[in-house]
């Protein structure tokens, strides 16, 4: 197959595919729906390419991406049970929290309403309200750069805070284990409310700008620098959580690094803290 063949017909912008709506077009889009198709693209890319998820924790470029952009199709959008809860790497997180509240599921309540994939989820080590979606994990299958498949326990990877050891892979379904807890609906019901109360779901967004520092949440030091409000053209810091960066129309990528650059130089200049950013950049 080659990247002619795997290439979307119609073009779309990647502003389409990220939740806070900015980005360029892509060079070469693949939407690929089998494990075979994913690995000749993969060798065919060359290293050079980009994993496309629920498009959180996302800041594309405006110009033209030139690395090739996969995105991982149906098949591998999945749920089973069995010892373990199977869970395919592209599939919604909102489908994984609706088949808990169903199936009396815990260990992921506390993740309700994140709008992401599971692969991407694993790949950064999500975590809210204090538990890390590794907590219950018990291995992974992942592809790397150059098309092999290889599985690993959960003691073979490095999990940090927002951090693990398999970035730079493809990861293909995810296994969890399957903990049984009655009180999984009030829980998700409860974290949902608590989201939907402290967080900006009104515009555009890609969630979390900042990982927290070890002393204070940097929603905190942001605010405390008096920058809630502080907009650029169309892209705001949130009025309703300083760590969120709001677009307000039509923002563009220019706007937001604008923000992020004059939030780090300012908490820096303030408390002499660092910011290191949550989200990735593609350019």
């Amino acid at each position: 197959m080659s990247l002619k063949q795997a290439e979307l017909k119609r073009k779309h912008s990647l502003a389409d595919f990220t939740t806070i709506k900015i980005g360029g077009e892509a060079k070469h889009f693949f939407a690929v729906s089998n494990i075979e198709s994913l690995k000749k693209v993969v060798k065919n890319c060359q290293d050079a390419f980009y994993i496309l998820g629920g498009g959180s924790n996302l800041l594309v470029d405006d110009n033209c991406i030139e690395k090739c952009v996969i995105k991982l199709g149906d098949e591998f959008s999945y749920i089973k049970q069995d010892k373990y809860l199977e869970v395919g790497g592209s599939t919604p997180l909102s489908k994984v929290i609706r088949y808990a509240s169903v199936n009396n599921l815990g260990g992921f309540d506390n993740l309700a309403g994140i709008p992401a994939t599971i692969g991407g989820l694993v790949a950064m080590n999500a975590s809210s309200y204090g538990r890390e979606i590794s907590a219950y994990l018990r291995g992974v299958e992942v592809m790397d750069s150059r098309g092999n498949i290889i599985n690993f326990k959960k003691e073979e990877i490095v999990f940090s805070y927002r951090r693990s050891s398999l970035t730079e892979c493809i990861i293909l379904r995810v296994w969890f284990e399957a903990v049984k807890d009655y009180d999984t609906k009030a829980k998700i019901n409860n974290f949902l409310k608590t989201r939907m109360s402290k967080q900006d779901f009104e515009f555009p967004n890609c969630g979390c700008i900042f990982k927290n520092p070890e002393t204070r949440p940097a929603g905190f030091l942001i605010e405390a620098c008096g920058l809630k409000g502080l907009k650029k053209n169309d892209a705001q810091v949130s009025l309703k959580h300083a760590n969120f960066i709001i677009n307000l129309n039509k923002a563009s990528y220019n706007d937001v690094d604008y923000l992020i650059s004059h939030i780090k130089e300012n908490v820096h200049k303030k408390f002499d803290i660092i910011l290191e950013e949550e989200i990735k950049r593609w350019a």
